[in-house]
């Protein structure tokens, strides 16, 4: 699909200098491919070097450049054309295509030459689900993929969430706690800790977008008589002390989605870490 053919679907483009950044990043994993097509109809294979969020700015540098100094030896006419199409492939099957003027040449701290560009006025992000999500195991092989939170009304304890889905925009995660106890969509939990064992934790704060109950509650039959569904990642984790007297032998389970609200630069790129991280793992559980 080239840029003309999406020029006329909205739901490709994205023109804010955070989602066009986000974007960005998905294309910095080693595994992404990209691009960079001059009017000529030819091609250079580049990577991406970094993306400052102040200067709202990237810098690339041709793969096939490396070592060497391409500001003095411009073979491809880099610095010749005026208009160029990047087309990247990110590791998550997502394509990613704008269109960039005529970079500049800086020198990196390291002495190197690369190409600077500004971000785009849009991009086209074309991928069925708006954010790459790694799908996180709950048999037991991945332990310590929690969150936890205790909310300002609740002094008594402190809620756990077993971690169902992550991506660098959202999180989905399951408690075995009363629908009616948590945030409501639209509400913001503060002061999250996720925790992901080995790989580290991390502390945010999460807008609630949906909010659902897995089963009956609390604790009551199911229409077909079985009891309520407990996650066997949570099996054994205790309910907050204040809560713990209503939810009996079969705690209920309620599912929430949130997103992430004030991550910076720096925590993106962690938790994008994580995210090819967890994917890898379960990927390869399946091999």
């Amino acid at each position: 699909m080239s840029l003309a053919n999406t020029e006329n679907d909205p739901d490709y483009w994205l023109s804010s200098p955070e989602d066009i950044r986000a974007a960005l990043f998905e294309l910095m994993h080693p595994d992404s491919h990209i691009v960079v097509r001059d009017p000529a109809e030819r091609e250079l294979a580049v990577q991406l070097l970094a993306i400052d969020k102040s200067t709202r700015s990237f810098f690339w540098l041709p793969r096939d450049y490396e070592g060497s100094d391409f500001a003095e030896n411009d073979t491809r006419g880099l610095m010749a054309g005026t208009v160029f199409d990047v087309i990247g492939h990110g590791y998550s099957g997502v394509q990613i295509r704008f269109r960039i003027s005529r970079p500049e040449v800086v020198r990196l701290d390291d002495g190197r030459s690369a190409l600077w560009s500004g971000f785009p006025e849009r991009l086209a992000r074309i991928q069925r689900r708006r954010s790459f999500r790694a799908q996180v195991q709950v048999s037991g092989s991945q332990p310590g993929i929690v969150a936890r939170w205790t909310p300002a009304a609740l002094a008594a304890g402190t809620y756990t969430f077993n971690i169902r889905d992550i991506s660098i925009e959202g999180i989905g995660m399951r408690c075995n706690a009363l629908l009616s106890d948590l945030p409501a969509p639209g509400e913001t939990m503060k002061d999250v800790t996720l925790d992901f064992g080995d790989a580290g934790t991390l502390r945010t704060s999460l807008q609630v977008r949906n909010a659902y109950a897995l089963g009956r509650q609390p604790g009551q039959p199911l229409p077909d008589g079985s009891t309520p569904h407990v996650d066997p990642a949570l099996e054994g984790v205790k309910p907050p002390v204040a809560k713990a007297q209503t939810h009996g032998a079969h705690p209920p389970l309620t599912h929430l989605g949130a997103l992430f609200i004030d991550l910076d630069a720096r925590q993106e790129t962690w938790l994008q870490q994580v995210v090819w991280r967890l994917e890898k793992q379960r990927n390869s559980s399946h091999d």
